[in-house]
């Protein structure tokens, strides 16, 4: 019996994950050394990679395959922006018709971020989103909450709706300001609640299954300025997909695309009848074996990535949910289309994971400084750390006592340490508030 060659291929890459895990058992060892975290710390690259994440060739499939075709020569962006374009525009004309058991009901919305230098044509890419389809509920920029709420109470609840912002910018900095509700809404409707509750105002807001969708493009410049490292543990952050990819070669005369195909197969999903989806019985196979090295895997992450990364399997399960719903296997999802959006949710580990290199790219010894202490704090789950013993663990890591103390209290200001005083005047120090 012939079997699929992309199946093939995927059940080398989990047999790959198992090999890597059995030759190297300590990965499965949760108890690493702070000394050794901050080792690998130290010595992480900042640079941007000469080699970007390559975006999976088997995630062209159906309207992805149709949609990049349609953009081959419409603009320089990567491809891999145009399959996030497509992703939040299929996930909102899907809203809630289709769902999936994963301990909780799944629907196919998608929080997406696409970053890049400036001048990589990314805005370019994201903005067709609102060109596909018939017009929906979209909202461009940030604003509050309350306003998010407002402007789609009266919104088809069938239908998702789509946060658009050119610039992720404009989402974080407003959700920072003093009682901002802004990035609770977003964190709260990431689930998609049969209700949303805004009762701490006059006239409280009460939102029938909102299914919010979120695009945005960015730089890494700009995402490090407005985004703290702690808003990956917070909860919203973990909900985030990111996406990265080279600039096609010059285009010096870009054909206009043609978006009417694509247009009806995006208003077709709006038809799709209502269904709990399922695995086949390949694809469950497929999904135990990523589950299971995906999970394994956990201790090769540093804490940080491990909070960034956290929900990509329930993005794999999303996705595979679009798969099957543009291709009308519902309420089956089938063992190729899982195995296509698995290879979306590896590519988005190693996504997050060069974003997380960037952090403090270019920057001088006091910034690697605070990224030590950073990860030392970090790198202690289920211990509060004092002020003098991270003074203590990283003496090899600063010239002197002051350069110590303007680093740490530079972080303090930020917002990205906490501190609370102990007995015998120590000072306890965290990532999160201490009450």
């Amino acid at each position: 019996m012939n079997r699929d060659p992309f199946l093939e291929a995927q059940a080398r890459r989990v047999a790959e994950w198992k090999a890597a895990l059995i030759a190297e058992p300590e990965l499965l060892d949760n108890t690493r050394s702070t000394e050794n975290t901050l080792d690998r710390a130290a010595n992480q690259p900042c640079e941007r990679p000469a080699r970007l994440p390559e975006f999976p060739r088997a995630a062209w499939r159906g309207i992805f395959a149709d949609y990049r075709q349609t953009m081959a020569r419409a603009t320089e962006a990567s491809d891999a922006f145009h399959f996030a374009t497509l992703w939040a525009r299929c996930a909102v004309a899907l809203g809630r018709r289709i769902s999936f058991r994963y301990g909780m009901r799944l629907f196919p919305n998608a929080y997406l971020i696409c970053y890049g230098p400036t001048g990589d044509r990314k805005t370019t890419a994201t903005r067709k989103a609102s060109e596909i389809g018939s017009p929906f509920n979209v909202i461009h920029g940030g604003g509050s909450g309350e306003g998010l709420a407002d402007e789609f109470s009266s919104a088809d609840s069938s239908q998702g709706f789509l946060l658009y912002a050119e610039e992720f910018s404009q989402i974080l900095r407003p959700s920072r300001w003093e009682g901002s509700t802004l990035k609770p809404f977003l964190t709260q409707c990431f689930d998609c609640p049969d209700r949303y509750q805004m009762k701490f105002r006059k006239s409280p807001i009460k939102l029938d299954q909102p299914t919010p969708s979120l695009l945005a493009a960015t730089t890494p410049d700009w995402f490090w300025q407005d985004f703290l490292a702690r808003d990956f543990q917070g909860g919203f952050g973990n909900r985030l997909f990111f996406f990265t990819g080279q600039r096609k070669p010059q285009m010096p005369l870009p054909e206009a695309a043609n978006l009417e195909g694509i247009s009806r197969l995006i208003d077709a999903l709006a038809t799709v009848e209502s269904c709990e989806a399922r695995l086949e019985p390949k694809a469950i196979e497929l999904w135990t074996e990523f589950y299971g090295a995906w999970a394994a895997e956990e201790s090769r992450r540093d804490p940080l990535l491990l909070a960034a990364v956290q929900r990509i399997p329930a993005y794999v399960l999303k996705l595979a949910l679009v798969y099957a719903g543009a291709e009308r296997t519902l309420p089956n999802i089938t063992s190729d289309q899982l195995g296509a959006a698995i290879l979306v949710g590896c590519y988005g580990e190693t996504c997050a994971k060069e974003l997380l290199s960037l952090q403090h790219a270019g920057t001088n010894p006091r910034k690697e400084l605070e990224r030590l202490i950073l990860t030392f704090v970090a790198a202690q789950p289920g211990r509060t750390p004092t002020k003098r013993a991270i003074y203590r663990a990283l003496w090899r890591h600063y010239a002197d006592t002051e350069a110590f103390h303007r680093a740490f209290d530079s972080l303090v200001r930020v917002g990205e340490l906490f501190t609370r005083s102990a007995s015998r005047g120590s000072v306890l120090v965290s990532t999160e508030p201490l009450e």
